[in-house]
């Protein structure tokens, strides 16, 4: 009996069951299947200024137009696809800076929309700008070809920086525009117009579709006197000098290291004259030369190592001078007699009338206040 009870149950169960099943289907199938038109396959927005553009692949033939939504889908535009698979493109213009949410639907020919799409972007404007900096230039200067040299500093290419941009005017009076990577360290001018100076930008790019790409302002680039350039000292040789008191904190090397902090001593004990000869490597017009006295090793309360030179002279010619003659004067020619004043800081001493010259020596035939020793911080040597 028990067994009779439980299939009676059982049947009753099943019969309920399907009758809820049939009646949800029936209601399903009065209402109709719902269709969707197909979703783009991927889309980019593109960050212009006070815009965005839209790069949309499509890769069925049943999208007829895609709509675009944003602004809390106040605000849209439509696409014409036309049935096609392919790339379509579309340029939202006036779109005040900031960034935007966008929902994308297609519809096909039927009237059928496709879920939404959502994607991101931003329209760049005068904020944006606000923030772009320029690189900086470390240094102008000359080398011993008489090309011009800028060395830059470094820069982070994560804040869209793209490249750099160098404005001049050449030799033959033409305006040059020349485009310097980021990762360049150092870039060279052959043709800079005599007595003019280039000037640089930084070109930023938002993202890869450059929509648009924005400037900083020019830069003019300067120089510590006008018309000097400081000539690259690691193309510059020390070939002879009168004496170094040691090889160490006193070398003759130092007074051309490009460190002011450092020393060149003479001997002590080896009175004057004391002087020193280079090899620039090349013809150069030399227009300027300059000392720094030395800050090394001071007393408490000194500023600055007052053994110093009280005059000298500088001389220059293009022929390799004999190695045992380099104090004396036959076929050098003398471009200047200077004095210096005690004081501290960078003296500076101008050629009043350059001509090239490879080799240069300074030398000097007395010590300020009657020292016996020269002790120089640093020469600096220019070219026009």
């Amino acid at each position: 009996m028990k067994i009779i009870y439980i299939t009676a149950i059982t049947v009753c169960l099943l019969f309920v069951s399907c009758s809820d099943m049939n009646e949800l289907s029936d209601r399903f199938l009065k209402k109709g299947e719902t269709t969707y038109a197909a979703l783009p396959d991927s889309v980019t927005v593109g960050a212009g200024k006070e815009r965005v553009q839209f790069e949309i692949f499509i890769t069925t033939n049943r999208v007829k137009t895609t709509r675009i939504y944003w602004n809390n889908r106040t605000d849209s535009v439509d696409i014409e696809i036309g049935n096609q698979a392919g790339v379509f493109y579309k340029t939202i213009e006036n779109l005040p800076e900031q960034s935007y949410l966008f929902d994308l639907v297609n519809l096909d020919q039927y009237g059928n929309r496709s879920l939404l799409y959502e994607v991101s972007g931003r329209s760049l404007g005068e904020k944006y700008e606000s923030t772009m900096i320029n690189r900086r230039l470390v240094s102008l200067s000359a080398n011993n070809a008489g090309n011009k040299v800028l060395v830059w500093g470094g820069m982070d290419e994560s804040l869209d920086a793209g490249y750099t941009e160098i404005s001049y005017t050449n030799t033959e009076d033409e305006n040059v525009l020349m485009e310097v990577p980021l990762s360049e360290t150092s870039t060279i001018i052959t043709d800079l117009k005599p007595g003019s100076l280039p000037k640089y930008r930084t070109v930023y790019i938002p993202d890869e579709m450059v929509v648009d790409v924005f400037y900083t302002d020019f830069t003019n680039a300067s120089l510590t006197y006008d018309g000097d350039f400081l000539l690259i000292k690691s193309e510059i040789s020390i070939i002879g000098y009168s004496n170094q008191h040691d090889s160490g904190d006193n070398a003759a090397k130092h007074a051309l290291d490009n460190n002011y902090t450092n020393r060149w001593h003479t001997r002590v004990g080896e009175n004057f004259p004391h002087w020193m000869v280079f090899d620039i490597g090349g013809e150069v017009l030399v227009s300027r030369f300059s000392i720094w006295p030395s800050v090394f090793g001071l007393e408490t309360g000194k500023l600055f190592d007052n053994r110093l030179p009280a005059t000298f002279s500088l001389w220059g010619r293009n022929d390799e001078p004999p190695r045992d003659h380099l104090s004396g004067e036959e076929g050098w020619t003398q471009l200047g007699n200077y004095s210096i004043e005690e004081r501290g800081g960078e003296q500076t001493f101008t050629i009043d009338n350059p001509i090239p010259v490879r080799y240069l020596k300074m030398s000097s035939p007395n010590g300020l206040n009657g020292t016996t020793m020269m002790v120089i911080g640093e020469f600096d040597i220019y070219s026009r």
